[in-house]
């Protein structure tokens, strides 16, 4: 795997984990109601940004992303829904980014 490829896989890696952090952030600043758009946010960049890797990464190396940015959609979609736990589920999520990034 070439160094731009490697710098893609850690970018995007990295932004599941920021998404993650601001959704966090915004939740516990100004509620439920501002977390929901960031949910928008978070589905506006797998639409784009993910999607625009895929190219550009091995198919296995791009399904791990996108599995765990699903994850980060569903455990923060949780989160608004007031699922006990979902919180957790959401750091769990970004400690995962993390460790790829």
């Amino acid at each position: 795997m070439t160094v731009e490829r490697n710098d893609v896989f850690f970018t995007l890696a990295g932004d599941i984990a920021d998404w993650g952090e601001r959704f966090l952030r915004v939740r516990g600043s100004c509620g439920d109601e501002a977390a929901v758009q960031v949910l928008g946010g978070i589905a506006e960049w797998l639409g784009t940004d993910l999607v625009d890797g895929m190219p550009l990464l091995p198919l296995e190396r791009w399904t791990l992303l996108d599995s765990l940015a699903e994850e980060l959609l569903q455990v923060c979609r949780a989160c608004t829904e007031g699922e006990p736990g979902a919180e957790d589920g959401v750091r769990a999520v970004i400690g995962k980014a993390r460790d790829l990034s």
